[in-house]
């Protein structure tokens, strides 16, 4: 029963070292091009998504 036992915790700690959260972007670059200032703010929205097996936790955020 302890061999059961040790062998259950072995496979469940080698599950968890390969499930992670994995950010992918739809679209990593966006180039505006040549604007002028006086044209108005201009945005762009990225797109992404989780496609890991754990949640995605944004800590930090900054906008460069």
């Amino acid at each position: 029963m302890k061999n059961v036992m040790v062998l259950l915790i072995f496979f469940i700690s080698i599950i968890s070292l390969y499930s992670s959260p994995v950010i992918s972007f739809e679209k990593e670059v966006h180039d505006f091009g040549d604007i002028e200032e006086d044209e108005g703010p201009y945005e762009y929205e990225f797109t992404f998504s989780n496609t890991g097996d754990e949640p995605l936790k944004l800590i930090k955020v900054k906008a460069s």
